[in-house]
């Protein structure tokens, strides 16, 4: 049950992804805004899903594994951030992937840390009215 709780997460994630891809334009040679777009707001979704489901929500197997390994699994890619790296080096832009190398790493990071902030935020703030 848990491997449809992934695959229907998963379609959901990836489709997500494809529409961002289509809505952010990258010509070849420049900083790939799409995948960077969509990493830092997945590490964000993640940060906030994360906390939620799993230290503020009475435990939910199947909705946790929906929307961690699912979802966000399908949405956020690091293969592609890696091969448009690789690429970027292959065709000599190297400064701008570095940039996108350590800007996804920093700025994915800071969001991820940012969504478990206001996941515990929300978490906090649902207490207080409970309590």
């Amino acid at each position: 049950m848990r491997s449809v709780a992934v695959i229907v997460g998963g379609a959901i994630g990836s489709l997500a992804r494809w529409t961002v891809g289509n809505w952010i334009e990258s010509s070849p040679g420049a900083f790939p805004t799409a995948t960077f777009v969509v990493n830092v707001s997945g590490a964000f979704g993640l940060g906030v899903a994360g906390v939620l489901l799993i230290e503020i929500m009475a435990p939910t197997r199947y909705l946790r594994t929906l929307i961690t390994i699912g979802f966000f699994g399908a949405y956020t890619t690091f293969s592609t951030m890696a091969l448009e790296g690789v690429r970027l080096l292959d065709i000599g832009h190297e400064s701008v992937a570095l940039s996108y190398w350590i800007a996804s790493f920093l700025v994915g990071q800071s969001a991820a840390i940012a969504g478990m902030w206001l996941g515990r935020s929300i978490g906090r703030s649902r207490r207080e009215v409970a309590g």
